[in-house]
């Protein structure tokens, strides 16, 4: 009898055939022996059912093959594979990517050596298409490093407790391109995790890979922050105030509040994205001009926009574009103190000229600011183009943008787009505006447009 746990490895396949054999030979050529495969067919229209057939020949009592008539899923395939798995541990391995000999064997002699950690990871070598190593990739340590949902940690060629992955609840089906990233929480929260620092599977880039859906992936997130946030413990809900500060007027686009985008003003569509959220609890227009908070009355006695509170700043501050942000967020606060009897817990500021940003954004930006415990949270974009800072010696790349097809996770650059920043009242009173553990929120480059000229959008 194999003294040595049992570890369930499963990779699901559609339409790769041409990497399955690779995939699965990888398996075979584990210095770690004690495993059972399982493949799963995704109603794959290429050779991948045979594939599979010829490599389950192979070793019949080892392997199992699975063979979906309609695609079910990322998610649901796991769930499915929990109840099938008799192993101690389980790991998923993509068809398109491959083991090193020494994985397994390694992280089952972490999991054995340390009971009360629930998953273990290592990271990863990119390969071009064809399969030539282009470099490594170190993942995330989630235990000291960022848990935002930013950069997750890969799902893929993670050993997992299958006890532990149980008592979780498994996959959430419901949510798809999340790569496992709420499942990643939970059970960091349980039992922890632990990276092992070392190279473990090879990662295969190519135009199909899931990673470079990023806008599925961003909304994929945004469900499951809402989801992690509803079953925070407690029944405490933080006062949080939407602050929309609005200038009238620039030289280059006069009437600002007052254009409209698809047959809604500007001022309107912001009111109305603030108070959609359940997680907002007074919406604030602040303006120097007493026509703009005039015409905001007028959207409310009309029923265009719901209740608001409206602040006339100093007429003779400076124009918005040069007022900090701070003193901006600071006086809504104030302001709210005298209407209501007490300071607001949190408040998000919100530009008047994010066209594109949605309720959700506000919702994923908040519910980042409670569950990392932030003190502030920003909306950000990915930064595609090549980024440079001066140094003696001459200009010195940060990014290699747009000119390389291979971009390390650690490499990336993100801007902020000046759509939304969440923060707490208390870090506004006693630092500066993003206090010193800054989380973020990002938003793909569509949802960042920002309407500063009247030229760029087709406005009436």
């Amino acid at each position: 009898m194999n003294s040595k746990p049992l570890v369930t490895v499963y990779i699901p396949c559609g339409d790769y055939g041409r990497f399955l054999k690779q995939s699965v030979e990888s398996v075979f050529t584990q210095l770690y022996t004690n495993w059972e495969l399982i493949i799963i067919d995704e109603a794959s229209t290429d050779e991948t059912a045979a594939i599979a057939h010829d490599l389950c020949s192979r070793s019949p009592e080892k392997i199992t093959f699975v063979q979906n008539k309609k695609s079910i899923g990322l998610q649901k395939i796991a769930n499915n594979v929990l109840n099938m798995a008799n192993g101690k541990y389980l790991v998923r391995l993509d068809a398109d990517d491959w083991f090193d000999e020494c994985a397994l064997l390694l992280m089952v002699a972490k999991l054995e050596a340390t009971p009360n950690v629930g998953l273990v990871y290592g990271n990863y070598f990119y390969t071009d298409p064809e399969g030539e190593t282009l470099g490594i990739e170190r993942r995330w340590k989630i235990k000291n490093e960022d848990i935002g949902g930013h950069l997750p940690p890969h799902g893929a060629c993670t050993m997992f407790r299958t006890r532990a992955l149980k008592a979780a609840g498994g996959y959430s089906e419901d949510i798809n391109a999340q790569d496992g990233w709420e499942l990643w929480y939970k059970l960091y929260q349980r039992v922890g995790a632990i990276n092992l620092d070392i190279p473990l599977f090879y990662y295969r880039q190519h135009s199909s890979s899931l990673s470079r859906d990023s806008r599925r992936l961003l909304e994929a997130r945004s469900r499951i922050f809402d989801r992690i946030s509803s079953t925070l413990d407690g029944d405490y809900n933080p006062t949080i105030i939407a602050v929309i500060p609005v200038r009238e007027s620039y030289p280059e686009f006069e009437g600002v509040p007052y254009k409209l985008y698809n047959g809604v003003s500007l001022l309107a569509r912001a009111i109305s994205q603030a108070a959609a959220s359940d997680k907002i609890s007074s919406t604030i227009v602040s303006s120097e001009s007493q026509d703009v908070l005039n015409y905001a009355e007028a959207l409310e006695k009309k029923g265009d926009v719901p209740p608001h509170i409206r602040i006339l700043r100093n007429a003779n501050e400076p124009s918005d574009r040069n007022v900090p942000v701070r003193n901006i967020m600071i006086s809504a606060g104030e302001s709210y103190k005298k209407e209501v009897g007490s300071y607001p817990d949190a408040l998000a500021f919100l530009s008047l000229h994010a066209i594109n940003r949605s309720t959700n954004h506000i919702d994923k930006a908040l519910n980042v600011l409670r569950i990392t415990e932030s003190d502030t949270v920003v909306s950000v974009q990915e930064e595609r183009e090549p980024m440079f800072i001066y140094r003696p010696t001459g200009l010195e790349l940060l990014n290699p943008g747009r000119f390389q097809d291979l971009v390390y996770d650690r490499e990336r650059l993100y801007s902020f787009n000046g759509s939304i920043i969440a923060t707490w009242w208390d870090v506004l009173k006693e630092h500066h505006l993003f206090g010193e553990k800054v989380s973020s929120i990002e938003m793909s480059a569509e949802d960042s447009h920002q309407l500063k000229f009247l030229s760029q959008f087709n406005v009436n």
